[in-house]
């Protein structure tokens, strides 16, 4: 089913179909959208007749939706988002006036440079409008995610391979490592062999994951890394880290930001540990949507490298 063929359809009739995909009720739906059971059901009986199936049938108590069911709701959740879009939209999309909630995507780390910029912005800007983070991992793009509407936008390390989403680069950075400054290796050049004897602190989402560090030791037959803590949130590891020589890593320029806060020493990884692209990544079912274009350009624009000049000859 396209967006043509929904055009024959009652809005109301889509709404009571969303409905009863999320909550499996004919009471529940009803108290959500201030209707009775009756008309519930008689707007159920008009959508099995319409569609020669009955789209939901009992089990243990709940409505479990069909197998027509479940092919349908992606294509009725973007209609009723395209109409939402629409309305809200209809007069053009204006910052001043606009109380939308804006869902980003993004590692702790990437919400930590990001977060005071992005408030600093919406408050001047859009004081009505608002903002929330939603974990996500740095080097997988959340493809569901985005295209139902979840998160709006994400920030990463992402492939680019992801298809009906659009990519643009924002900055390419090299990670460090941050330690309190009395550390054994503070001030020291690290090298590959170090990184296999020390100690890490990781985020909860890392758990059980290995990324490209891990890899090169593999590679150089060295010991695994040692995490001996998994944090909620990046911002948590450096109370971890007091009178430890545990260590963290990081972009460089959020190792800045705490390293200032805390008066942590910064020490570059190894030199066979590449510099990784940070993006942003949105369903291109978006592209034409005012409100998520003010939202990127905004973001994009906070975290983009500006372009290097040539040095004068």
């Amino acid at each position: 089913m396209d967006l043509l063929s929904l055009r024959r359809f009652d809005l109301n009739l889509l709404l009571v179909f969303e409905s009863l995909m999320e909550t499996n009720s004919v009471t529940r739906t009803a108290d959500r959208l201030a209707r009775t059971q009756p008309a519930v059901s008689r707007d159920l009986a008009r959508l099995r007749e319409e569609l020669s199936d009955p789209l939901f049938v009992r089990v243990r108590g709940k409505l479990e939706p069909t197998a027509l069911a479940r092919r349908l709701r992606d294509s009725v959740r973007r209609a009723l988002e395209a109409v939402d879009t629409a309305l809200s939209e209809g007069g053009g999309f204006r910052p001043a006036e606009s109380t939308q909630v804006f869902k980003i995507g993004a590692t702790s780390a990437i919400e930590l440079l990001l977060a005071p910029a992005l408030h600093r912005f919406l408050e001047s800007g859009a004081p009505n409008a608002s903002a929330y983070f939603v974990p996500t991992y740095g080097d997988i793009t959340p493809v569901e995610q985005l295209e139902t509407g979840a998160i709006d936008i994400t920030i990463g390390r992402f492939d680019q391979q992801a298809h009906n989403t659009s990519f643009v680069p924002l900055f390419e950075e090299k990670r460090v490592c941050l330690m309190r400054r009395d550390h054994p290796l503070a001030g020291k050049k690290l090298k590959l062999a170090d990184l296999a004897g020390m100690r890490f602190i990781s985020t909860v989402n890392m758990l059980g994951r290995d990324n490209d560090v891990d890899e090169l030791l593999r590679q150089h037959e060295l010991p695994k890394r040692k995490f001996p803590m998994f944090v909620s949130a990046m911002a948590q590891a450096p109370f971890a880290m007091r009178g430890s020589d545990a260590v963290i890593t990081l972009p460089m320029r959020v190792a800045k930001i705490l390293a200032d806060q805390f008066d942590l020493c910064i020490v570059p990884m190894p030199g066979m540990v590449s510099n990784r692209m940070y993006s942003i990544a949105w369903h291109s079912r978006w592209d034409s949507s005012l409100a998520h274009r003010w939202l990127r350009e905004a973001v994009i624009s906070m975290l983009k490298d500006e372009p290097k000049k040539a040095r004068p000859s």
